[in-house]
């Protein structure tokens, strides 16, 4: 009798962690109820477990339209979490969202794939990846492919956050102070913090990492000191706050623009509370229809090179209960006002090579830079008149060319577009950053088969935007296709290996192994002039000062204006 009352009472204990229903999927019990996943299996014939569309907050509809997000409520039964159906609300074309997704208000849903469920509460846990999508703040959703992590015996993360309007609309006051996406990003790492144990997973031995926006995300996260614990390590891919296009500085004019769509009053009419009302009285089709329209109407031919800021993206808010950021980010950053864990960061060897695709519009673009070298100014430098800016401008276009013409080497125009979209920004962050924490640099220069294919200029690197992705996530037949080369899939496992082993170690290179080319990666230290990264090719090679002259003699630039008090870099 003692012997089943014991027995009983040690599967109620496990029953708390994981049940099994008669088909043998895994049911969780989290604080607010009961949920359903599946089994699955990897390429390589890993089993793990998938929890699809968990909720981690409140719906944010009606009322809580520009709202933070709120606590999820309790439910009833069991929760199915076997698939992922739905997107947020995504700013113009849908042609990258997956067949399968409905677009949604209730959208803030996240997906947990692991290896292995706990048995008790001694077994030893494993290491989270949180992954957070770019898509430049106006589109993208959670959709993942957990194969290669889960291989590694990471589990993976993947969450929905609030885009475009519904995520970063700011009237920039207190009516509507912005960053909402940000805050359900925030929301969704302590839901981590405080239930992945609950999947096998260890709440401190968590990296968050992004790709693009998704990167310039999680290097927010790093500047907001209610993230202290949450996180143990950070990867930024191509991505950073202090990159022009991921902000927002004119985001009161963007509302009252998207507003004036609907309602001509508003092209006068400055009330942020009748704006909201209106907002609110929309059906959430109307309104994202609005913002499309406007967004339409603003943008030029040259804004993906001027990079002037994606028009829903992260903004300085005023004062307020729920604010994330209130001050400018690269101050914050100088001044050691971080998160501070180690992070690896870094770009690929030409973010802007792709503007070579189609060499007539190049030569189009260059001979526009050529004819208006104010346009070459980025906006922190906040250079007004006309007459210096050209002169600053003049001084830009030397770094490149010397003097010449964009349209005689359009090689320059491309370095210059991808120095101004993001590799200045990030290899500022990353001395700032250094200071204070590990931090490891890398440039990525594998020319693969995977993905997209990138055209060659005289002077430029070959790998482009986000061509990193196909080498991190797969599934099934795009992970061990036999028509693959084998040099890529060995790329692809090198990869893999570097961010799983930070994941583990917070170290890329803890140890010296055969796959890694036996390389140690030196972590990036200024304190005597060095600035060493990796450069991730088909060979591991650690150098000196990536994009040498031209971050230098950017650097300068910046130093002459005699102030520092940017927000972006």
């Amino acid at each position: 009798m003692k012997l089943q009352i014991i027995m009983i009472i040690i599967f109620l204990i496990v029953s708390i962690f994981v049940e099994q229903n008669n088909s043998e999927d895994p049911v969780i019990k989290l604080p607010n109820g009961l949920i359903v996943g599946r089994q699955d299996v990897t390429a390589e014939d890993t089993a793990y477990y998938a929890f699809e569309k968990v909720p981690y907050a409140a719906p944010p509809v009606g009322n809580l339209r520009f709202k933070a997000p709120q606590p999820v409520e309790d439910w009833d039964g069991t929760l199915n979490t076997t698939y992922l159906d739905v997107s947020c609300y995504q700013l113009g074309d849908q042609v990258f969202l997956p067949p399968m997704l409905e677009e949604s208000e209730d959208c803030l849903f996240l997906n947990v794939y692991t290896p292995k469920l706990p048995n008790n509460e001694t077994e030893n846990l494993l290491p989270v990846m949180v992954h957070i999508y770019g898509g430049g703040f106006i589109m993208g959703s959670s959709v993942t492919t957990p194969d290669l992590f889960v291989d590694k015996d990471v589990i993976l993360v993947s969450f929905n956050y609030r885009v475009g309007i519904f995520g970063f609309l700011s009237t920039q006051d207190e009516v509507i102070p912005g960053n909402n996406g940000l805050k359900d990003q925030l929301q969704a790492i302590k839901w981590v913090n405080q239930n992945i144990h609950l999947f096998g997973g260890d709440p401190n031995k968590v990296t968050i990492f992004g790709g693009s926006a998704g990167a310039s995300s999680c290097a927010h996260h790093t500047l907001n000191q209610n993230s202290l614990g949450l996180f143990q390590g950070v990867i930024l891919s191509s991505g950073t706050f202090l990159c022009t296009g991921m902000f927002q500085r004119n985001s009161r004019q963007i509302a009252f623009g998207t507003a004036a769509v609907l309602n001509s009053t508003f092209e006068t009419n400055q009330d942020s509370q009748a704006l909201l009302e209106l907002f609110l009285s929309l059906d959430p089709e109307e309104l994202n229809q609005a913002a499309s329209q406007y967004s339409t109407s603003i943008t030029n031919p040259w804004d993906g090179f001027l990079e002037v800021g994606s028009i829903f993206a992260p903004v300085i808010e005023p004062k307020n209960p729920d604010a994330y950021i209130t001050r400018k980010m690269f101050g914050l950053l100088e001044a050691g006002s971080v998160v501070p864990v180690p992070i690896f960061m870094g770009y690929n060897s030409e973010e802007k090579i792709a503007m070579g695709m189609d060499e007539e519009s190049l030569r189009s673009l260059a001979e526009t830079l050529d004819e208006n070298l104010d346009y070459l100014v980025p906006a922190d430098m906040e250079i007004t008149d006309i007459d210096n800016r050209t002169h600053m401008g003049s001084l830009i276009r030397d770094i490149y060319t010397g003097g010449e013409p964009f349209s005689e080497n359009l090689g320059d125009a491309i370095r210059l577009s991808s120095d101004t979209f993001l590799t200045r920004s990030m290899g500022k962050h990353a001395e700032l950053y250094s200071e204070f924490a590990t931090t490891y640099f890398y440039q990525f220069s594998y020319e693969g088969s995977f993905g997209m294919q990138f055209p060659h200029y005289n002077g430029t690197g070959s790998v482009g935007h986000g061509a990193e992705v196909d080498y991190l996530f797969c599934s099934g037949t795009s992970c061990n296709d036999p028509s693959y080369l084998e040099e890529d899939l060995l790329e692809r496992q090198r990869l893999i290996t570097l961010f799983t082993n930070f994941a583990k170690y917070q170290n890329p290179t803890p140890e010296p192994v055969d796959l890694l080319q036996n390389v140690t990666w030196t972590p990036v230290s200024t304190t005597n002039g060095d600035f060493f990264y990796l450069d991730i090719g088909e060979n591991f090679k650690v150098k000196n000062h990536p994009k040498g002259e031209a971050y230098a003699k950017w650097i300068e630039l910046y130093d002459s204006l005699g102030y520092d008090d940017f927000d972006t870099y």
